[in-house]
């Protein structure tokens, strides 16, 4: 289990709030005080919780793909190209099968408007797809007949177009 900025503070004797200054390296702490918070931090493998950095930041890295079936081919190559672009802006990427129900995608985007997510793709199986919704929200409307170089360029699109509404 991943060590916490409280069990760093027990460890080290400084204040949780000293702790996390000096993990993000304010200004306020001595370097002495953030070289031996870090060096805690290092030899018990901190990694950040990146739930509680969106929350306080009010910006997740991470983005949700609600698409029909993952093992329809046009879906997965949608998926692929929307987690190498993802990727390579440092973002994450978070999947759901709604199995071509829009109940099951409606209920998806609810339960993701709690600040989890930076925003959320919709590939519907239909084209009619609305929602009410206080994330950014980008429908990506691809066919299983339209050739694999068009699904990439569309996927790659909409994927930027989110992250650019998200910020």
């Amino acid at each position: 289990m991943a060590i916490t900025i409280k069990q760093i503070s027990s460890l080290s004797g400084f204040s949780v709030s000293t702790v996390s200054k000096a993990l993000n390296d304010k200004f306020d702490i001595s370097s002495a005080t953030k070289n031996t918070i870090k060096t805690i931090a290092e030899q018990h493998n901190y990694v950040p919780n990146n739930y509680a950095v969106s929350l306080r930041g009010q910006k997740s890295k991470i983005i949700a793909v609600i698409l029909p079936e993952v093992t329809q081919n046009c879906y997965n190559y949608a998926l692929c190209h929307l987690q190498k672009t993802a990727e390579s802006k440092d973002y994450r990427i978070l999947f759901y099968q709604s199995f071509g129900c829009s109940i099951k995608e409606e209920n998806f985007i609810k339960s993701l408007n709690d600040g989890s997510i930076g925003g959320v793709i919709l590939i519907p199986e239909g084209n009619n797809s609305t929602y009410n919704n206080s994330i950014p929200l980008e429908i990506l409307n691809i066919k299983s007949s339209m050739p694999l170089e068009k699904i990439k360029h569309k996927s790659e699109e909409s994927l930027r177009s989110l992250i650019n509404s998200a910020a």
